[in-house]
């Protein structure tokens, strides 16, 4: 099993935490709304400017959103009760397909 990439917390409106893996060049970023996704071939350089910027979102919706190849990563989620189920599947139909952001 590979193990989960190392996030830290940002102080922004739409973004939770990012990280960062050199290697095979993979920005994660996790939403306030709890969504989080996978960025392909980002330089080293994007993910070092989006921690300095001062609007992160600004940041992210102009130079990273629909710049590189993406993909949602599923969380394991741990369902105890069918009322929990029903929640799940109700808020994963009502979801866009991209992020949302909102300026800083």
């Amino acid at each position: 099993m590979i193990a989960p990439m190392q996030r830290q917390p940002i102080s922004s409106k739409s973004i939770r935490s990012v990280g960062y893996d050199a290697v095979q060049r993979i920005l994660e970023i996790e939403f306030v709304r709890g969504a989080v996704y996978q960025y392909r071939e980002v330089p080293a350089s994007v993910y070092e400017w989006l921690l300095r910027a001062k609007s992160r979102s600004t940041f992210f919706d102009r130079l990273i959103r629909d710049k590189y190849v993406f993909k949602r990563i599923d969380i394991a989620v741990e369902i105890s009760r069918e009322e929990d189920l029903l929640k799940l599947l109700e808020s994963s139909v009502h979801e866009n397909d991209g992020p949302d952001t909102e300026a800083d």
